[in-house]
């Protein structure tokens, strides 16, 4: 419109401003500040400035909650030290992580490092004979060029004296002491339990073998004693008393004496509710039996052995994944391992490896295979080391660990960790 010949004042599109409002100074610092900020924020759209209220306050609310059924498979996979730390959590986490069924799950959930160890019974000559029993991560024998161990502690311990691993049964272990004292314990849990005594104390001529075993007819663990002593007229000139300590009913009863003679001075092997020890028996001891015990019948058998062809010699009995097995030496020469695949069937012997005997003299021999990884490595005891064999290159490896040069290792044992206590029953409904 044409009149007055004033210019009218030009307006931005974008501006807010009334044509009469004056713009607002900016100070020098402001200007810096604006120029210094980085591009996003400076271009930041107005739908993601309104949104930022929001999600401030979806922050605090609480996580979602996740099923029951996959907090439980969770947590039956963690290690049992860190399942000890997270009943801390919560009054339900503490509840779920002592319930049975949880720590029967627990057990089977294994894979095939995470939760097994080794039991390491070691002498020391120092300046007289001391034993200690310490414990090392298994993946760690196989992989770590230098093992670190922890002391085993339990009651009646004593540098001095010679206290023996019996065995161990879902992360239960058995300790006898002088033969006639014997403990449970979950070195995990740090939780043990004295068993009553028999009476019997170890005299000249005589000796003990233990076995540590599940009857899961009755969900109890139990402890069986041979006790062998000479008796005049005898056949071998051995005769044994066999006695079965229930952890359900804290007490021994005795039953049938050992038959097929005496076992030799070693653990029984706990195999699908049955303990195994080899037996010599004969004029001069030459012939061997695998005898086994049920126990939930409390009734013993002959196991049927592998073909072992000619030579064979010394054998002694181990567990490779929870199946029975062999291992039969010929001569100084080498030694084959023998696995049972299926229990009670003597066709499904299957011959393992043969390890071959390293060429230096001496009169020690392996001990069964302890474990057997998944890439064929086997560890085994020899002498006064822990030893790694692995058939695919025929090399043998000793697993560095820190004792000093005039301790040795006397025994080992796998064992796994476990929620599994010796003061309570009724853990595996």
């Amino acid at each position: 419109m044409k009149g007055n010949g004033k210019p009218k004042p030009r307006i931005s599109p974008d501006s807010t401003e009334s044509p009469t409002q004056k713009p607002p100074s900016t100070s020098s610092s402001e200007q810096t500040q604006k120029r210094n900020r980085p591009e996003s924020m400076q271009h930041q759209s107005p739908d993601a400035s309104a949104q930022s209220p929001k999600r401030s306050r979806n922050a605090n609310l609480p996580p979602p909650a996740f099923p029951p059924e996959i907090i439980v498979e969770i947590l039956s996979n963690l290690p049992a030290k860190s399942l000890l730390r997270f009943r801390c959590v919560s009054k339900s986490w503490k509840t779920l992580i002592s319930d049975p069924f949880f720590i029967q799950k627990h057990l089977k959930n294994d894979p095939k490092f995470s939760k097994k160890r080794v039991l390491i019974n070691t002498a020391s000559t120092q300046t007289q004979l001391q034993y200690s029993i310490k414990s090392c991560s298994l993946n760690s024998i196989f992989h770590d060029p230098v093992v670190t161990t922890t002391e085993i502690e339990y009651p009646s311990k004593k540098d001095s004296r010679c206290d023996w691993v019996v065995g161990s049964c879902n992360g239960l272990i058995c300790i006898a002491i002088r033969q006639d004292t014997v403990i449970l314990l979950n070195p995990t849990l740090r939780v043990s339990k004295r068993l009553p005594d028999l009476g019997f104390k170890k005299r000249r001529g005589c000796y003990t073998v233990y076995g540590l075993g599940f009857d899961a007819s009755v969900d109890d663990y139990k402890v069986v004693r041979v006790f062998c002593y000479q008796s005049k007229g005898f056949e071998d000139g051995y005769e044994s008393i066999v006695r079965v300590y229930s952890l359900r009913t804290n007490c021994w009863r005795r039953i049938q004496d050992f038959p097929f003679g005496v076992p030799c001075n070693e653990a029984g092997k706990h195999v699908d509710g049955s303990l195994h020890w080899v037996v010599f028996h004969g004029p001069e001891g030459f012939s061997c039996t695998i005898v086994s015990l049920d126990l939930a019948q409390e009734t013993y058998k002959e196991v049927l052995q592998p073909s072992y062809g000619d030579g064979a010699t010394e054998r002694t009995l181990g567990v490779l994944d929870g199946c029975l097995s062999v291992l039969c030496n010929y001569g100084r020469l080498y030694a084959v391992v023998w696995v049972m695949k299926e229990y009670g069937k003597r066709e499904s012997w299957t011959k393992l490896v043969t390890i071959p005997y390293m060429p230096y003299p001496g009169a020690e021999f392996f001990s069964a295979p302890l474990f057997v990884s998944e890439t064929g490595v086997i560890l085994l005891h020899f002498g006064m080391n822990l030893i790694l064999y692995d058939p695919k290159h025929n090399a043998f490896r000793i697993p560095v660990t820190p004792y000093d040069p005039i301790s040795y290792i006397d025994q080992a044992e796998v064992y796994e960790e476990s929620l599994v206590s010796p003061t309570v029953i009724n853990q595996h409904r």
